[in-house]
């Protein structure tokens, strides 16, 4: 089957529309995530669903860089079912803020999954078996990190 990248597009818009308005995806009672679902939404997020469903995601603030500006750094890591899917798909990427103001993000390898930490003004990424890497956030998110054989583009 081949999927065009206006598929691909039209399917991110769906999922989107699916984790801001679906009871199942959204957990209303979890206002941190809804808010951050707003922010994202009017900082041009385009790479997929938010869920907010405790059972299906885990957002975490892994810290905020030290310096100037400062960037608060989350671990998101989730599962969703596509509209007329039947096998699970989820992913693990860091979001990353400034203030209130969604950036852009990183999406990580597929599990296991990438420890991510915050010390100083470095974004500090692990895995077993891959080590450790210092990502510097003191002049701005950088265009990629490279990590675990893999290069993560900077995106919205």
């Amino acid at each position: 089957m081949r999927v065009s990248l206006g598929d691909h597009i039209g399917a991110t818009l769906v999922f989107i529309a699916i984790a801001l308005w679906s009871p199942i995806a959204g957990a209303a009672d979890d206002s941190t995530c809804l808010a951050m679902q707003k922010a994202m939404v009017e900082g041009h997020f385009s790479a997929g669903p938010l869920i907010c469903s405790k059972k299906d995601a885990q957002l975490t603030l892994a810290g905020t860089t030290a310096g100037s500006t400062k960037y608060s750094l989350y671990d998101y890591r989730y599962r969703f079912l596509p509209p007329g899917g039947q096998v699970m798909h989820g992913g693990q990427r860091v979001l990353v803020f400034r203030g209130r103001n969604y950036i852009g993000q990183y999406s990580m390898s597929p599990p296991p999954y990438t420890t991510v930490t915050v010390r100083g003004p470095y974004l500090v990424l692990s895995k077993e078996g891959a080590g450790t890497v210092m990502v510097d956030f003191s002049m701005g998110p950088p265009s990629s990190i490279y990590f675990d054989g893999d290069t993560a583009p900077f995106y919205r």
